[in-house]
C-alpha cells in the first residue's frame, strides 16, 4: 500500500517548477531504496515551502503597508514621511517662518498684545474672562526659556501655537478625505489647507504677536481632527475618545469661551455618525467631569487676587459676583449691539478678506470642496466643518469689536479644509497623466496666486519698544506721576517690570480727558512732579510745560526749572517776541536705528500772538532732504511741547525747552541738520538753524 503523503508530494513537486528544480534526482544507486529517496525528498521540499509561504505572507503584509494613500505603491520611507513626519515637519517649517517674523518686542499701545507681555510674565490677571491657561503656561514659558526679552518670549508662544495649528490641521484634512479603502487620506488636501490658512494675514499677524487667538485656533482644529477620527469598535475605548474629546472642549473654555460655537457641529455629527452616544448613560457622568475639570483652572484668577494682584485697569472685584462678572465677560454683552470700537464689513468687505487670505486659487478650491459631501464615508465630516463654519460665521458678523476679522479666524481654518477637500477632488478626478501637473499648479497658486495679501514681517517693528524705552529713560524724581492712556501707562509699567527702568515714576491711566484734568489737579496740588504722555486741552495757560524725552513735565506757571544750552545762539523770530537760547542735539542709537535728538531753548520775550511750528530735517550740502530708513525724505514737523501748549500761551520770560527727533539716514556722513521754524498758519518761515551731524 502506497503512503498518501508521497501523493501530495508528488502533486507539489508537479505544481512547482522551482521547487522539483531544487530536489535532488532520484539516487541510481541499488542498495538505497525508494522509501528513503521519498523521506529525504519531503524533508527538503517541507523546508523549502516553509520559506516560500513566510516570505509570501511577509511580501502580503509589506504590500498592505506601503499602499499609499493616493492609490499608488509607496516606499516604505514615503509612507512614513507622509504618516508621522510630514505634520512635524510643517510644524517645523511654518515654527522657523513664523519665529523669524515674530515682532522683536512691543509693538502696540492699543490692543491687547501689550497686555499679555506683561501679565503672562508676571503671571497676573488678564482682562475677561481672565485667560487662566494662557496666563498659567505663558508665565511658565517665559521663565523656562531664557531668551530675548519678555514680550519677545510671549510673541514667539504665539508662532509656537500657530505652528502647532497647521500641523494639526494637516492631519485634519488628511482624516476628513480618508477613503474607504485605506483610510489614510490625502496628502495633497492636507497640504493645500495649511497653505491656505497658514499663510493667510489675518492669521500671519496673529501668530508673530502675544494674542489668545493662535492658542484659541488649535483647539479649533484639535477639537475637529479628534472628532472626525474614525472611532474604535471597543465600547471602553468609545468612552475614552469621548472624554478625551470632552477634556480637550473643557480646556478650550478655559482659554476663549467662543469654543463653545463647536457644539452645535459636534451635536450633529455625533447624532448623525453614533447617535447611542446621546443616550442617557452612565458614561455621561464621565464626560462631564472631562469637560468641566479644567474649568477649575478659572481658581487662580481669585487665588492671585488673594495675593494682591489685580488686573490692568483695577476692575476685578475679589467677590463671588466679581468673579462671575470676570468669567463671564458680563460687561462685554456690549458689544453685540453697535458701539464707538465696532467696525463692521459690508458683505464685497467680508469677501474680499477671505480672498486676502487665500488668494482666488485657495477660494476656488473651496468652493470645489463642497464636493466632498458627495462622498457618503466624508459627508457626515463635512456637515460638521460646514456646521462649525456657519456657527462661527453668523457671530463674526453679530459681534461689533474694532477687529471682527480675528473672530472669522475659525471660518477661514474651516474654509481651508475645504480648500483641502476641492484639490482632493482634482486628484481623483484627473488622469494619471495630468494628475501631478494639476496638483503643482494648484498649490503654486495657493503660494503665489493673485488675490492674495502681502506676508507678513514684523522683525523690524522696534517703534513702540523703543519710544517706551524712552520713556522710562526719562530722569524722572523721585515720587513722579505720568498720566497717560491705558496703552502707554501699559508701556511704562512693562519696562518697569521687566527693564527695571522709570522705577522713580507712577504711571496713572486716565483715558478721558476730564479724567487727566483732573488727576493732573489732584497731582499738581499735592506737589508731586507730574507728566503727560499727549496733549491736553484747556491747560496750555493754567501751567508751564517743558519737554523731557518723549514727556513733557507740567510745572506751576512761570516756575520751571531752567537750564543753559550746550549750544548757544541768538536766534530772535517775530520781531523779536521770541529768542532761541540755543539747542542741545544727541544721537540716539534705538533699536529700530539711530535717531537725532534736537532740544530747542526757547524764551519769549513779549507775547507771542503766532502759532509756530517746528520742521527738522537731515539735509545735504545743498540743502535737500536725505531719504530715511523707510525711503522717505528724513523730514518732521511737529508744534512744540508735542501740542501741550501753542506757542501763543507761552508766559513771557519763561524758559521753554522743546524736544524733537528724526530718523538718521542710513548714510549719514557728511549730513547736516536743518531747523526751520515757520508760522502754522500762514506756513511762512520765521527762522532756521543748520549745523553739522557729528559722525560718532
Amino acid at each position: 500500500m502506497q503512503d498518501s503523503s508521497v501523493n501530495g508530494w508528488d502533486n507539489l513537486l508537479s505544481e512547482n517548477d522551482t521547487l522539483s528544480a531544487c530536489i535532488p534526482a532520484p539516487p541510481q544507486r541499488a542498495h538505497h531504496t525508494k522509501r528513503e529517496h521519498f523521506l529525504k525528498v519531503r524533508q527538503e521540499c517541507g523546508r523549502l515551502y516553509r520559506m516560500t509561504t513566510s516570505s509570501t505572507r511577509h511580501n502580503d503584509r509589506r504590500r498592505r503597508q506601503l499602499q499609499a494613500p493616493l492609490g499608488q505603491e509607496w516606499t516604505a520611507a514615503r509612507y512614513f514621511l507622509l504618516e508621522r513626519a510630514a505634520p512635524w515637519g510643517l510644524f517645523l517649517a511654518l515654527g522657523l517662518l513664523y519665529s523669524f517674523t515674530t515682532a522683536p518686542s512691543i509693538v502696540a499701545l492699543f490692543d491687547d498684545t501689550l497686555e499679555f507681555q506683561l501679565v503672562l510674565p508676571t503671571f497676573g490677571i488678564a482682562h475677561p474672562t481672565g485667560y487662566p491657561l494662557y496666563t498659567l503656561v505663558g508665565g511658565l514659558w517665559v521663565h523656562f526659556f531664557p531668551f530675548g526679552n519678555w514680550a519677545w518670549r510671549t510673541n514667539l508662544l504665539s508662532a509656537v501655537f500657530a505652528a502647532a495649528t497647521v500641523s494639526v490641521l494637516f492631519v485634519c484634512a488628511r482624516r476628513i478625505t480618508a477613503s474607504a479603502g485605506d483610510g489614510r487620506g490625502d496628502g495633497w488636501a492636507g497640504l493645500a489647507a495649511v497653505l491656505a490658512f497658514g499663510l493667510g494675514p489675518v492669521w500671519w499677524e496673529q501668530a508673530t504677536v502675544a494674542e489668545v487667538y493662535a492658542l484659541h485656533n488649535l483647539f479649533v482644529v484639535a477639537v475637529l481632527a479628534l472628532a472626525v477620527r474614525p472611532l474604535p469598535a471597543e465600547r471602553e475605548a468609545v468612552n475614552r475618545r469621548i472624554a478625551a474629546l470632552a477634556a480637550l472642549v473643557g480646556l478650550g473654555l478655559t482659554h476663549h469661551r467662543t469654543i463653545v460655537l463647536l457644539l452645535p457641529g459636534l451635536f450633529v455629527y455625533f447624532l448623525w455618525t453614533r447617535p447611542e452616544l446621546l443616550r442617557p448613560q452612565r458614561a455621561w457622568f464621565v464626560w462631564a467631569a472631562a469637560l468641566l475639570a479644567p474649568l477649575l483652572l478659572y481658581l487662580y484668577i481669585p487665588l492671585r487676587a488673594a495675593q494682591g494682584v489685580s488686573d490692568l485697569n483695577g476692575s476685578y472685584v475679589n467677590t463671588w459676583a466679581g468673579f462671575w462678572d470676570h468669567v463671564l465677560a458680563r460687561r462685554y454683552t456690549s458689544f453685540f449691539e453697535m458701539n464707538e470700537l465696532s467696525r463692521v464689513y459690508d458683505a464685497s468687505e467680508w469677501f474680499m478678506l477671505w480672498i486676502q487670505q487665500t488668494g482666488w486659487g485657495g477660494a476656488l478650491l473651496s468652493l470645489l470642496g463642497v464636493a466632498g459631501l458627495r462622498n457618503p464615508q466624508e459627508r457626515p465630516a463635512w456637515v460638521l466643518i460646514l456646521s462649525v463654519l456657519a456657527v462661527n460665521l453668523v457671530f463674526t458678523l453679530n459681534y461689533r469689536v474694532g477687529d471682527p476679522e480675528v473672530f472669522g479666524l475659525p471660518v477661514f481654518l474651516c474654509a481651508a479644509l475645504l480648500a483641502g477637500s476641492g484639490l482632493a477632488w482634482m486628484h481623483r478626478s484627473f488622469s494619471s497623466r495630468w494628475r501631478p501637473w494639476a496638483l503643482v499648479g494648484a498649490l503654486v497658486l495657493l503660494l503665489i496666486g493673485p488675490g492674495r495679501g502681502a506676508a507678513v514681517n514684523r522683525s523690524h517693528d522696534w517703534a513702540v519698544h523703543d519710544y517706551a524705552v524712552d520713556m522710562a529713560k526719562v530722569a524722572f524724581p523721585s515720587s513722579s506721576r505720568v498720566i497717560g492712556l491705558e496703552g502707554e501707562m501699559t508701556a511704562l509699567r512693562y519696562m518697569q517690570e521687566a527693564e527695571r527702568l522709570g522705577l522713580a515714576a507712577t504711571p496713572i491711566v486716565a483715558d478721558l480727558p476730564a479724567e487727566r484734568r483732573k488727576v493732573l489737579e489732584r497731582e499738581m496740588a499735592n506737589g508731586a512732579p507730574v507728566y503727560l504722555t499727549r496733549e491736553l486741552e484747556a491747560i496750555a495757560e493754567q501751567y508751564s510745560f517743558t519737554g523731557e524725552g518723549p514727556l513733557v513735565r507740567v510745572w506751576p506757571r512761570g516756575q520751571v526749572e531752567e537750564l543753559p544750552p550746550s549750544t548757544p545762539t541768538s536766534l530772535l523770530l517775530l520781531d523779536g517776541r521770541l529768542l532761541v537760547e540755543g539747542y542741545d542735539f544727541q544721537r540716539l542709537d534705538w533699536a529700530g536705528g539711530p535717531m537725532l535728538r534736537v532740544t530747542l531753548y526757547w524764551r519769549p520775550l513779549a507775547p507771542v500772538e503766532r502759532d509756530l511750528k517746528v520742521s527738522l530735517r537731515i539735509v545735504d550740502a545743498a540743502g535737500q532732504p536725505l531719504p530715511g530708513r523707510d525711503g522717505l525724505p528724513a523730514v518732521v514737523d511737529a508744534y512744540p511741547l508735542r501740542q501741550v501748549a501753542g506757542t501763543r500761551t507761552w508766559p513771557p520770560t519763561v524758559q521753554v525747552r522743546d524736544v524733537h527727533e528724526v530718523p538718521l539716514p542710513a548714510q549719514f556722513s557728511g549730513a547736516l541738520a536743518l531747523i526751520i521754524v515757520y508760522d502754522a498758519e500762514t506756513l511762512m518761515e520765521a527762522g532756521r538753524i543748520q549745523f553739522p551731524i557729528p559722525n560718532g
